[in-house]
């Protein structure tokens, strides 16, 4: 079997490290493995326990950092001082059981690039959290898929715990601010194969939870960047319909006297042609697949964006509501849909 790097990143986890580090031991006994324990020198004297352990184990490495710099560059430090085929990330806390480690890596032996231990697959759930994070979690998943094409086969795109091929990231130039690589790795990595393992997620059992609202927002944002800033330009494209829609819109009723209802149409398709160009040569230019042509047509199948406006305006005209007033509300019914139709069809 392949050798294996067990990448340990601590921040105050001296509660635990001794427990995780003899548990690594026993789950990998038989096998050619390091532990590479990263500490952001922790004031609870965690890298002077993980130096203790080293002095007695000389497969324990430690890489000691000046400060708190954040759980995914602190990964890359790990696999950058690694000497592994494959790399693992485990986190301190012992909510990711070691003993599935030794499974992980018969995996990646049999040829996968990346192995996941996976709390959505069957067999695998969570312990102990509040419906809160629950929802937070499977959010943050939805987010993922709706917004990054490469992870949607991937039920888990937030786990940290995994296995990759040291090959996956070699070259590739990771912007790991965020606290969850295994995102950028599905993005950005070199890679085929992937596959998921369940698992149990534990309760922690000493020390304090790291998440905080921050990471929660940083995560908002490490999305948004992978997925080139789509969601933006898609909305800065969508405003720019407006205009198109609602000027079109006024024009013909206010100065040609054509009906509300028959300009609507006009307007509508006016900013739905409007929309794909820019869409297609900026928002979505790195994901255009097939002919302009089908693409275009397929912009049209799209009938719920322009269908929820449509019918909008007919209704609030109808009652009474001013018709710039009635599409302007319409428009903002069918952006949603519009998007999620775009990302996940026209330019998947």
């Amino acid at each position: 079997m392949h050798k294996i790097s067990v990448i340990v990143p601590t921040y105050n986890e001296k509660k635990n490290l001794k427990r995780l580090t003899d548990k690594i031991f026993k789950a990998l006994e038989g096998v050619d493995f390091e532990i590479i324990v990263v500490d952001d020198n922790s004031p609870d004297g965690t890298g002077q326990l993980a130096d203790e352990i080293a002095s007695k184990h000389l497969n324990v490495k430690v890489v000691h950092r000046p400060g708190k710099l954040g759980l995914g560059t602190a990964i890359l430090d790990g696999a950058a001082a690694s000497e592994g085929e494959f790399v693992s990330v485990i986190d301190a806390d012992l909510q990711h059981p070691p003993e599935l480690l030794k499974t992980m890596l018969e995996k990646a032996s049999e040829g996968y690039d990346i192995v996941i231990a996976s709390r959505y697959v069957e067999g695998g759930r969570v312990e102990g959290w509040s419906f809160t994070r629950r929802l937070i979690s499977k959010g943050a998943l939805w987010l993922s898929h709706i917004l990054l094409p490469k992870t949607r086969s991937v039920k888990d795109t937030q786990s940290g715990y995994f296995i990759f091929k040291k090959d996956v990231i070699d070259g590739v130039r990771f912007n790991a601010r965020g606290f969850k690589l295994l995102i950028e790795i599905l993005v950005k990595g070199k890679y085929d194969k992937v596959v998921e393992v369940p698992y149990t997620f534990k309760s922690r059992e000493a020390g304090e939870s790291k998440m905080r609202l921050n990471e929660i927002f940083n995560y908002l944002m490490q999305v948004i960047r992978l997925s080139n800033y789509r969601t933006f330009k898609f909305m800065a494209v969508g405003i720019s319909g407006v205009f198109v829609n609602l000027g079109t819109l006024w024009y013909l009723v206010s100065f040609l006297s054509v009906s509300e209802l028959v300009a609507g149409v006009v307007a509508i398709e006016l900013s739905i042609l409007s929309n794909f160009l820019f869409n297609d040569f900026w928002t979505f230019k790195d994901r255009r697949r097939g002919r302009f042509v089908y693409r275009l047509i397929k912009c049209h199948g799209s009938a719920i964006g322009p269908i929820v406006n449509y019918a909008t305006l007919a209704v609030l005209v109808w009652v009474g509501v001013h018709y710039l007033v009635s599409d302007a509300i319409g428009i903002l019914l069918g952006f949603a849909a519009n998007y999620l139709f775009s990302e996940t069809v026209i330019w998947s």
